[in-house]
């Protein structure tokens, strides 16, 4: 007996050793590489409704509707490099930051009055808001959820882009003229207004850094070029009804709706003529294309609940490809793609 436990215990130690051995000498080639998932997905504000709608951006299927209890959302914004999604609340006077892991919201930071357009920069460092009843703008930073400053524009402020290096912001102004409304370049650094350009009525904003353009869809038929660093206009184009404005991910092409014709242009975004334009229903409004550019998604907005969705081929013609229905007066709308695991 005392043998046989005997030859037994060393036997143990023996594959403890072993055991420890095998472990010690694994290395990290040995352990299985877990592949890296990701989400995409479509916000949608519906101004009307006091909702965001999450959509699959792959089928078009709606798979939440977060409601956001006596609120008016108007844009939403997702910034990659916190992973947050903020969305104006026009009547509630505030930002709301949604977290997209668990689509709920996480804080709020009281705006202006009149919350309105939003661009966050492409460095994720601020957020500006304009606000059109107090005719201000409110810049958050995006590290703190704090505003940091509050900038008095002597008009009434309208839409906002900031550039992708984070170095300049530039702001649509309306102005009291029945032909001519302005837009105004910032300093990101300084919060000072730098330039200005003078453009058709109703200019919304959209910047490429690899061309170095500023374009200015205006409702009242024309799309401007400009030269940011001149705040010169390089070219004009003729497009009715011109006012939501997105690009494609390569920068080669830019789409923009007729609002008021109920088309969407597809343009070259080195000329600025038309590729295609594709007839859709009523009142197109703003616009969001995915990470590979082969689909983009517009809004229906005032009495509608509708996302026109069209498929882009290589050479930017558009074709429509269906809709689906969020909440009463879509208007915002926004994609991500953000990693899961």
């Amino acid at each position: 007996m005392f043998m046989k436990n005997y030859l037994i215990k060393p036997l143990k130690l023996k594959l403890c050793a072993l055991s420890l051995i095998a472990v010690a000498s694994c290395s990290d080639n040995d352990i299985p590489n877990v592949p890296e998932t990701y989400e995409e997905k479509i916000v949608v504000a519906n101004r009307g409704a006091g909702s965001i709608s999450f959509i699959d951006a792959a089928n078009n299927n709606v798979s939440k509707t977060l409601s956001i209890p006596n609120s008016e959302p108007m844009y939403v914004v997702y910034v990659p490099q916190n992973d947050k999604l903020y969305v104006g609340d026009r009547v509630g006077k505030k930002i709301h930051v949604v977290n997209p892991k668990n689509q709920h919201v996480e804080t709020s930071i009281n705006a202006g009055n009149g919350v309105f357009h939003m661009w966050a920069d492409g460095q994720g460092k601020e957020l500006w808001v304009t606000n059109d009843i107090d005719n201000t703008i409110s810049v958050i930073n995006l590290a703190t959820n704090t505003i940091t400053n509050t900038i008095t524009v002597d008009l009434k402020p309208h839409d906002v882009f900031l550039t992708k290096d984070g170095t300049t912001a530039f702001v649509s102004v309306f102005t009291t003229s029945s032909t001519v409304d302005k837009v105004y370049k910032y300093s990101l650094s300084s919060h000072t207004k730098t330039g200005e350009v003078s453009v058709g009525k109703e200019p919304h904003l959209f910047h490429l850094p690899s061309s170095n353009t500023l374009y200015i869809p205006c409702q009242s038929g024309k799309l401007y070029l400009v030269n940011p660093n001149t705040m010169n206009i390089t070219a004009e184009k003729d497009y009715a009804g011109a006012h939501g404005i997105f690009a494609s991910p390569d920068q080669s092409k830019i789409f923009i709706s007729n609002i008021t014709g109920n088309q969407l242009f597809s343009i070259n975004s080195t000329s600025g003529d038309q590729i295609s334009v594709a007839s859709t229903s009523n009142i197109p409004h703003n616009i969001t294309a995915t990470g590979n550019g082969d689909k983009i998604f517009v809004t229906h907005s005032s009495t509608e609940n509708k996302v026109s969705v069209y498929d882009v081929n290589s050479a930017g013609v558009l074709s429509n490809s269906g809709s689906f229905n969020v909440g009463t007066n879509p208007f915002g709308i926004v994609y991500y793609k953000r990693r899961t695991n």
